[in-house]
């Protein structure tokens, strides 16, 4: 039997690279309400990881174009939510100490 095909249910060469890239939008998502620093950047790796994984599954197989592009969207969200919520705690930060 090939390693492209189990029973008699063909299996992508790709795997299923779009529903982790999915997974890792919304991880990262998740992440970036926990108010520590360290574990935002963590999701934004994540995020990152997210669109290199859509891109790689789609170039793969053209077919997956709906799962890729969700993983695509999460991902760009998750990038754009990670790297805003570090700002805006320092902004709120400087904000309250200079209001008093």
């Amino acid at each position: 039997m090939s390693n492209h095909s189990r029973g008699n249910a063909l299996v992508s060469p790709g795997g299923s690279m779009e529903y982790a890239s999915i997974a890792l939008g919304i991880g990262a998502i998740i992440i970036s309400f926990v108010p520590i620093v360290p574990l935002q950047l963590v999701g934004l790796a994540m995020a990152i990881a997210g669109v290199v994984l859509s891109r790689r599954a789609r170039k793969q197989d053209y077919r997956k174009d709906l799962p890729c592009t969700i993983g695509l969207v999460s991902s760009i969200a998750g990038i754009v939510v990670c790297a805003a919520t570090p700002v805006l705690w320092v902004v709120f930060a400087v904000a309250r100490t200079v209001l008093g």
